[in-house]
């Protein structure tokens, strides 16, 4: 995403994020329909994904 945030906060924000995703797919019940593997991966990248835009949003890029 062109951001500089590390590594270290790139992992926790995608593990927290994952786990904001699932919940959130819980939540709207869409539980059930992303069962198993593939659907939980899904559901946790796009929870990710979108926790790391966030901070990336919060945190800017810094002046060359």
């Amino acid at each position: 995403m062109g951001r500089e945030h590390g590594l270290i906060t790139n992992l926790i924000v995608g593990v927290v994020g994952a786990f904001l995703g699932v919940s959130m797919a819980n939540g709207l019940g869409f539980g059930f329909g992303f069962a198993g593997f593939w659907g939980s991966l899904l559901v946790s990248t796009v929870g990710a994904v979108i926790l790391l835009a966030i901070v990336g949003m919060f945190r800017g890029r810094k002046a060359l």
